[in-house]
């Protein structure tokens, strides 16, 4: 039997993610199993070890470009010139119509999904850990403020606790706006209780000389 052609591997990879991530998220990782896999794709499952030598290699590939993958993307720019160049008030704002981009797409909503049911398993059979990750995050949203605050852009503040300030809002308003995959979200909504978020936390942080209020269109 002829192998298939690059094209042709490529596409049945991208199909197998895909029906996964959507199986994942509707019965769960632990109650998925590879023969279910094969099923939802449309191929034999000796298809699916062409490609993947198990399950945890599926959903390590899904996270890798999808949820923590994204996250990383993200942070790993750099932020600090960002924000010199937008300036800090203005960054906030991409920031955040970025996050709304990011998360509100069909394949993050199923990740959060996953995660938020299954990441206790996950964590012990060594796939992902939601601890690890959020603190990762933080880590590097601490390092953006301590740096923020040595060159003024924003009012000296313990860092740390400035990180978690950000983050922690931003993390309940996408699970109140996205975790619910039986709707489409309302993004109107999650947009605005972003920029409530943003601007009580550009308060709390902006230079006594920095103008009060954000610009509108």
């Amino acid at each position: 039997m002829a192998r298939p052609r690059k094209t042709e591997a490529r596409d049945t990879r991208r199909e197998i993610l895909d029906r996964s991530l959507e199986l994942f998220a509707e019965r769960g990782f632990s109650g998925s199993s590879m023969r279910d896999l094969a099923r939802a794709v449309g191929v034999r499952e000796s298809a699916l070890y062409h490609h993947f030598p198990n399950k945890k290699a599926i959903l390590e590939a899904i996270l890798a470009e999808n949820g923590p993958g994204q996250v990383n993307a993200v942070l790993s720019n750099e932020l600090e010139a960002m924000v010199e160049a937008l300036g800090p008030r203005q960054f906030l704002e991409t920031f955040g119509e970025l996050v709304v981009q990011l998360w509100a797409t069909p394949r993050e909503r199923q990740v959060v999904r996953l995660l938020m049911a299954e990441w206790p398993r996950l964590a012990a059979a060594g796939v992902f850990d939601l601890q690890a990750q959020l603190a990762r995050i933080r880590a590097r949203l601490t390092r953006l403020f301590e740096h923020l605050g040595s060159r003024g852009v924003i009012r000296p503040l313990d860092a740390e606790a400035t990180a978690l300030r950000f983050m922690g809002p931003m993390l309940l308003i996408r699970l109140v706006h996205l975790a619910d995959l039986s709707r489409p979200p309302d993004l109107t909504a999650m947009r605005r209780d972003l920029a409530l978020h943003l601007d009580g936390f550009w308060e709390s942080v902006r230079p006594a000389a920095a103008p009060t209020r954000r610009r509108r269109p």
